[in-house]
C-alpha cells in the first residue's frame, strides 16, 4: 500500500494522499504533502468539505498571484505516521480537485 509522494518534472505535486482519522466525536482529514486539513461528522461530508477546502485554498493562491499550494508546507510527521498505520483506502468518485493532482488518495487510519 506504499506510495511515495510523486512530483512533475517541473516540481508540482501529481499525487495527494490524505489520511482520514477519528478525533472525538469528528472525522478529521489532513493532506501529506501538503498541510492543508478539514473536519466533519461523517466522512461523506468530510469528502465534500476536503474538496472544498483545497479549491478555496487554490483560489487564494492564485488571488495573491501564486501557485496553488505555494507556500504550504508538508504535514508534520505524526501524521505521516498516522498514513503508515492506515486501513482502508477511500473511493471518492467525485473528486473536483483532481485536476490540481495526478491522483488523491484518500485513506482512513486504522
Amino acid at each position: 500500500m506504499a506510495t511515495a509522494a510523486a512530483t512533475s518534472h517541473d516540481g508540482e505535486l501529481e499525487v495527494l494522499r490524505v489520511v482520514v482519522y477519528r478525533d472525538g466525536d469528528l472525522y478529521m482529514a489532513q493532506g501529506l504533502e501538503v498541510d492543508v486539513a478539514t473536519q466533519a461528522k461523517d466522512i461523506p461530508s468530510l469528502l465534500v468539505r476536503l474538496d472544498l477546502t483545497i479549491e478555496a485554498e487554490c483560489a487564494m493562491s492564485k488571488e495573491r498571484g501564486g501557485e496553488p499550494f505555494a507556500g504550504i508546507g508538508p504535514a508534520p510527521n505524526y501524521f505521516h505516521g498516522l498514513w503508515d498505520k492506515r486501513s482502508v483506502q477511500l473511493k471518492h468518485l467525485l473528486f473536483p480537485i483532481g485536476h490540481h493532482f495526478r491522483s488523491v488518495e484518500v485513506a482512513l487510519a486504522a
